[in-house]
């Protein structure tokens, strides 16, 4: 990405292709477009399925609505919603029946690189709701699982946090490292 923050598909497939050639376990994929890309889309669905796999996450995005944003929405990707400090759904995160799963997002303390005198700032969003789900990701390749087994272990061990069950708000819910991880 550029200073802007601005990218192509094309660079973000030479990321993924380079970071499964290279062994990664978890790949995630802080960004999103309503954009489809067959070529993304693509990239994707070969880095779950080569080998184990890698374990693709993808933020759902800040725009508060119930329209697809990708790479979240492939099948392949799993879509991560945001909560607020009280578990409900933070007022700016998609969602959608193509959310799978939820993780924090509201004043996350996060490094930031654009100032010296401030080593560290608080962000809100769905970017910052992926990276929990993908360090979850990365204990459990870390236990020898394959990237279907971690998709399915975050499922099985997500805190409902909507209606009963799979919703298009929490997807199977927050996850829950202290249940996931043995």
């Amino acid at each position: 990405m550029d200073a802007n923050g601005d990218t192509t598909a094309s660079r973000v497939i030479a990321g993924i292709d380079w970071s499964t050639q290279n062994g990664a376990d978890v790949i995630n994929l802080s960004f999103g477009s309503y954009q489809q890309s067959d070529f993304l889309r693509s990239a994707i669905d070969q880095a779950y399925a080569r080998g184990n796999g890698a374990v693709v996450v993808a933020a759902a995005g800040n725009e508060g609505t119930t329209a697809e944003q990708y790479s979240a929405a492939y099948d392949a990707a799993i879509a991560v919603s945001a909560t607020n400090e009280n578990d409900k759904l933070a007022y700016f995160s998609s969602r959608g029946n193509w959310v799978e799963l939820a993780a924090p997002g509201t004043y996350i303390l996060s490094t930031r690189a654009t100032r010296v005198d401030e080593a560290y700032y608080k962000y809100t969003g769905t970017s910052e709701s992926a990276p929990f789900v993908s360090a979850l990701a990365g204990l459990l390749a870390s236990e020898g699982k394959t990237a279907i087994e971690i998709r399915q272990r975050m499922q099985n061990t997500a805190k409902d946090l909507g209606a009963a069950g799979y919703d298009p708000k929490f997807g199977h819910g927050r996850i829950d490292a202290n249940s996931a991880v043995p």
